[in-house]
Protein backbone atom coordinates (compact mmCIF):
# COMPACT_ATOMS: atom_id res chain seq x y z
CA UNK A 1 0.00 0.00 0.00
CA UNK A 2 2.87 2.36 0.90
CA UNK A 3 4.49 1.59 -2.47
CA UNK A 4 1.30 2.48 -4.35
CA UNK A 5 0.99 5.75 -2.44
CA UNK A 6 4.61 6.63 -3.17
CA UNK A 7 4.12 5.98 -6.89
CA UNK A 8 0.94 8.08 -6.94
CA UNK A 9 2.68 10.95 -5.16
CA UNK A 10 5.61 10.83 -7.59
CA UNK A 11 3.18 10.86 -10.53
CA UNK A 12 1.37 13.91 -9.19
CA UNK A 13 4.65 15.77 -8.61
CA UNK A 14 5.90 14.92 -12.11
CA UNK A 15 2.63 16.01 -13.73
CA UNK A 16 2.73 19.30 -11.84
CA UNK A 17 6.30 19.91 -12.94
CA UNK A 18 5.45 19.22 -16.58
CA UNK A 19 2.39 21.47 -16.43
CA UNK A 20 4.48 24.25 -14.91
CA UNK A 21 7.09 23.85 -17.64
CA UNK A 22 4.50 24.18 -20.41
CA UNK A 23 2.89 27.16 -18.71
CA UNK A 24 6.22 28.96 -18.51
CA UNK A 25 7.34 27.92 -22.00
CA UNK A 26 10.32 25.84 -23.13
CA UNK A 27 12.49 24.93 -20.20
CA UNK A 28 10.23 26.64 -17.66
CA UNK A 29 10.69 30.07 -16.16
CA UNK A 30 12.58 29.26 -12.97
CA UNK A 31 14.97 32.02 -12.03
CA UNK A 32 18.56 30.78 -12.31
CA UNK A 33 17.68 27.53 -14.09
CA UNK A 34 19.86 27.13 -17.17
CA UNK A 35 18.02 26.26 -20.37
CA UNK A 36 19.57 23.41 -22.32
CA UNK A 37 20.62 24.01 -25.92
CA UNK A 38 18.68 22.06 -28.55
CA UNK A 39 21.71 21.38 -30.77
CA UNK A 40 25.49 21.91 -30.79
CA UNK A 41 26.53 25.52 -31.29
CA UNK A 42 28.00 24.64 -34.71
CA UNK A 43 24.44 24.13 -35.93
CA UNK A 44 23.39 27.63 -34.85
CA UNK A 45 26.61 29.20 -36.07
CA UNK A 46 26.06 27.76 -39.54
CA UNK A 47 22.60 29.35 -39.54
CA UNK A 48 24.02 32.75 -38.65
CA UNK A 49 23.66 33.00 -34.87
CA UNK A 50 26.61 35.20 -33.85
CA UNK A 51 27.34 38.93 -33.53
CA UNK A 52 27.67 40.62 -36.92
CA UNK A 53 29.01 43.91 -35.63
CA UNK A 54 26.34 45.98 -37.38
CA UNK A 55 25.41 49.30 -35.77
CA UNK A 56 22.28 51.39 -36.39
CA UNK A 57 22.40 55.04 -37.37
CA UNK A 58 19.21 57.10 -37.64
CA UNK A 59 18.49 60.12 -39.87
CA UNK A 60 19.71 63.47 -38.56
CA UNK A 61 17.16 65.28 -36.44
CA UNK A 62 15.36 62.08 -35.42
CA UNK A 63 15.01 60.79 -31.85
CA UNK A 64 14.46 57.02 -32.10
CA UNK A 65 14.22 54.18 -29.58
CA UNK A 66 17.54 52.43 -30.15
CA UNK A 67 18.92 48.95 -29.62
CA UNK A 68 19.10 47.93 -25.95
CA UNK A 69 20.52 44.45 -26.57
CA UNK A 70 21.97 43.75 -30.03
CA UNK A 71 21.70 40.67 -32.19
CA UNK A 72 24.12 37.91 -31.23
CA UNK A 73 24.83 39.35 -27.78
CA UNK A 74 25.24 36.97 -24.87
CA UNK A 75 23.99 39.47 -22.32
CA UNK A 76 20.68 41.20 -21.71
CA UNK A 77 20.29 44.98 -21.70
CA UNK A 78 21.16 45.00 -17.98
CA UNK A 79 24.41 43.11 -18.49
CA UNK A 80 23.17 39.78 -17.13
CA UNK A 81 23.86 36.63 -19.19
CA UNK A 82 21.18 35.49 -21.64
CA UNK A 83 19.44 32.25 -20.69
CA UNK A 84 17.97 30.63 -23.79
CA UNK A 85 18.05 27.28 -25.62
CA UNK A 86 20.60 28.39 -28.22
CA UNK A 87 23.78 28.65 -26.17
CA UNK A 88 22.92 32.06 -24.74
CA UNK A 89 23.18 33.93 -28.05
CA UNK A 90 20.52 36.59 -28.63
CA UNK A 91 18.60 35.60 -31.78
CA UNK A 92 17.09 39.04 -32.32
CA UNK A 93 17.47 42.55 -30.97
CA UNK A 94 15.70 44.26 -28.07
CA UNK A 95 14.28 47.76 -27.97
CA UNK A 96 13.23 48.96 -24.50
CA UNK A 97 9.75 50.52 -24.67
CA UNK A 98 6.90 51.61 -22.41
CA UNK A 99 3.97 49.19 -22.46
CA UNK A 100 1.52 50.14 -25.20
CA UNK A 101 4.03 51.62 -27.68
CA UNK A 102 2.81 51.07 -31.28
CA UNK A 103 4.82 48.51 -33.25
CA UNK A 104 5.16 49.18 -36.98
CA UNK A 105 5.50 46.90 -39.99
CA UNK A 106 9.09 47.16 -41.20
CA UNK A 107 7.91 46.92 -44.83
CA UNK A 108 4.87 46.03 -46.88
CA UNK A 109 4.06 42.42 -46.11
CA UNK A 110 1.59 39.77 -45.01
CA UNK A 111 0.76 38.69 -41.46
CA UNK A 112 1.27 34.92 -41.49
CA UNK A 113 0.95 33.93 -37.83
CA UNK A 114 0.12 35.40 -34.44
CA UNK A 115 -0.77 34.27 -30.95
CA UNK A 116 0.25 33.99 -27.30
CA UNK A 117 3.05 31.73 -26.07
CA UNK A 118 4.87 31.18 -22.78
CA UNK A 119 8.17 32.28 -21.29
CA UNK A 120 10.64 34.01 -23.64
CA UNK A 121 7.97 34.80 -26.26
CA UNK A 122 4.62 36.01 -24.87
CA UNK A 123 2.36 37.72 -27.40
CA UNK A 124 3.74 37.54 -30.93
CA UNK A 125 3.01 38.32 -34.56
CA UNK A 126 4.87 37.15 -37.70
CA UNK A 127 5.22 39.25 -40.85
CA UNK A 128 6.35 37.85 -44.21
CA UNK A 129 8.17 40.35 -46.43
CA UNK A 130 8.78 39.30 -50.04
CA UNK A 131 11.79 40.47 -52.09
CA UNK A 132 9.52 42.72 -54.18
CA UNK A 133 8.62 44.60 -50.99
CA UNK A 134 12.02 44.74 -49.31
CA UNK A 135 14.42 45.04 -52.24
CA UNK A 136 16.41 42.13 -50.79
CA UNK A 137 17.22 38.84 -52.57
CA UNK A 138 15.56 36.73 -49.86
CA UNK A 139 12.16 36.23 -48.25
CA UNK A 140 12.12 37.70 -44.74
CA UNK A 141 10.00 36.43 -41.85
CA UNK A 142 9.92 38.89 -38.93
CA UNK A 143 8.69 37.90 -35.48
CA UNK A 144 7.65 40.63 -33.05
CA UNK A 145 7.56 39.34 -29.43
CA UNK A 146 6.24 40.38 -26.00
CA UNK A 147 3.16 42.17 -27.35
CA UNK A 148 0.90 43.54 -24.63
CA UNK A 149 -2.17 42.06 -26.30
CA UNK A 150 -2.94 40.09 -29.47
CA UNK A 151 -2.25 41.81 -32.76
CA UNK A 152 -5.43 43.35 -34.22
CA UNK A 153 -4.35 42.37 -37.75
CA UNK A 154 -5.83 39.16 -39.14
CA UNK A 155 -3.62 36.35 -40.37
CA UNK A 156 -3.47 36.62 -44.14
CA UNK A 157 -3.95 40.39 -44.16
CA UNK A 158 -1.61 42.66 -46.12
CA UNK A 159 -0.05 45.55 -44.22
CA UNK A 160 1.87 48.61 -45.38
CA UNK A 161 5.29 49.76 -44.20
CA UNK A 162 4.83 51.81 -41.04
CA UNK A 163 1.36 50.41 -40.30
CA UNK A 164 0.69 49.53 -36.67
CA UNK A 165 0.51 45.76 -36.19
CA UNK A 166 0.48 45.59 -32.40
CA UNK A 167 1.66 47.29 -29.21
CA UNK A 168 4.63 46.52 -27.00
CA UNK A 169 4.36 44.83 -23.63
CA UNK A 170 6.13 42.57 -21.17
CA UNK A 171 4.39 39.25 -21.86
CA UNK A 172 6.73 36.28 -21.72
CA UNK A 173 9.21 38.15 -19.51
CA UNK A 174 7.60 37.93 -16.07
CA UNK A 175 8.35 35.34 -13.41
CA UNK A 176 11.97 34.72 -14.37
CA UNK A 177 15.04 36.93 -14.37
CA UNK A 178 12.98 40.13 -14.53
CA UNK A 179 10.65 39.14 -11.68
CA UNK A 180 6.96 39.94 -11.43
CA UNK A 181 7.21 43.24 -13.31
CA UNK A 182 8.95 41.71 -16.33
CA UNK A 183 10.79 43.77 -18.93
CA UNK A 184 8.63 45.85 -21.32
CA UNK A 185 10.32 45.80 -24.72
CA UNK A 186 10.16 44.63 -28.30
CA UNK A 187 12.22 41.61 -29.25
CA UNK A 188 12.29 41.41 -33.03
CA UNK A 189 13.85 38.39 -34.75
CA UNK A 190 14.30 37.95 -38.50
CA UNK A 191 14.63 34.73 -40.47
CA UNK A 192 15.35 34.36 -44.17
CA UNK A 193 14.61 31.77 -46.83
CA UNK A 194 14.53 31.26 -50.58
CA UNK A 195 10.74 31.25 -50.88
CA UNK A 196 7.47 32.24 -49.19
CA UNK A 197 6.58 28.70 -48.14
CA UNK A 198 6.46 28.19 -44.38
CA UNK A 199 5.11 25.90 -41.70
CA UNK A 200 3.66 26.75 -38.30
CA UNK A 201 4.46 24.97 -35.04
CA UNK A 202 3.43 26.71 -31.84
CA UNK A 203 4.87 30.24 -31.92
CA UNK A 204 7.51 29.22 -34.48
CA UNK A 205 7.68 29.21 -38.26
CA UNK A 206 9.54 26.64 -40.35
CA UNK A 207 10.97 25.05 -42.34
CA UNK A 208 14.22 24.34 -40.53
CA UNK A 209 16.08 25.58 -43.59
CA UNK A 210 15.27 29.18 -42.56
CA UNK A 211 18.37 31.03 -41.37
CA UNK A 212 18.85 33.89 -38.93
CA UNK A 213 19.28 37.48 -40.08
CA UNK A 214 20.54 40.25 -37.83
CA UNK A 215 17.55 42.66 -37.92
CA UNK A 216 19.96 45.48 -38.73
CA UNK A 217 20.93 43.53 -41.85
CA UNK A 218 17.43 44.26 -43.14
CA UNK A 219 18.51 47.89 -43.55
CA UNK A 220 21.73 47.37 -45.53
CA UNK A 221 22.22 49.56 -48.57
CA UNK A 222 20.50 48.25 -51.69
CA UNK A 223 21.08 46.67 -54.19
CA UNK A 224 22.25 43.43 -52.53
CA UNK A 225 23.09 40.34 -54.57
CA UNK A 226 23.49 37.93 -51.63
CA UNK A 227 22.48 38.46 -48.01
CA UNK A 228 23.26 36.40 -44.93
CA UNK A 229 24.89 36.95 -41.54
CA UNK A 230 28.18 35.38 -42.59
CA UNK A 231 28.61 38.06 -45.25
CA UNK A 232 27.48 40.78 -42.86
CA UNK A 233 30.05 39.68 -40.28
CA UNK A 234 32.79 39.87 -42.90
CA UNK A 235 31.99 43.43 -43.99
CA UNK A 236 34.81 45.93 -43.40
CA UNK A 237 34.31 48.06 -40.31
CA UNK A 238 33.55 51.19 -42.35
CA UNK A 239 30.49 49.43 -43.84
CA UNK A 240 29.07 48.11 -40.56
CA UNK A 241 27.06 51.22 -39.73
CA UNK A 242 23.67 51.02 -41.44
CA UNK A 243 21.43 54.05 -41.97
CA UNK A 244 17.95 53.06 -40.83
CA UNK A 245 14.93 54.69 -42.53
CA UNK A 246 12.17 55.67 -40.13
CA UNK A 247 8.52 56.64 -39.86
CA UNK A 248 7.95 59.70 -37.68
CA UNK A 249 5.28 59.96 -35.01
CA UNK A 250 3.32 62.22 -37.37
CA UNK A 251 3.42 59.68 -40.21
CA UNK A 252 6.26 60.95 -42.40
CA UNK A 253 8.80 58.50 -43.85
CA UNK A 254 12.45 59.61 -43.71
CA UNK A 255 14.02 59.47 -46.19
CA UNK A 256 11.01 60.07 -48.40
CA UNK A 257 9.94 57.07 -50.43
CA UNK A 258 11.79 54.44 -48.41
CA UNK A 259 9.96 51.06 -48.61
CA UNK A 260 11.39 49.98 -45.23
CA UNK A 261 11.25 51.56 -41.76
CA UNK A 262 12.31 51.02 -38.14
CA UNK A 263 9.66 49.06 -36.16
CA UNK A 264 9.10 52.00 -33.77
CA UNK A 265 8.12 55.54 -34.77
CA UNK A 266 10.71 58.27 -34.21
CA UNK A 267 10.14 61.82 -33.02
CA UNK A 268 11.61 64.88 -34.72
CA UNK A 269 14.01 66.70 -32.43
Amino acid sequence: MRTIATVLLATVVLAAAIADGFAQGRGGGSKGKRREARAPYAYFEAKGLFPTGLVAAFPAGMRCPGVASPYGARTRYDGSPCNNPHHGYHNGLDISLPVGTPLLAIADGTVVHKGIAGQLVGGFVWLHVAPADSGLPVHVFARYQHLDRPSPVAVGARVAAGQEIGVSGNTGTTGGHFGTLGYPHLHIALFIGDGPEHTVKGPMLGPKSLNYLDPLGFYVLRPVAVLDNHRLRNLPDEKKTVLVPVRTTDGITVPTGSPIVWPIACAAE
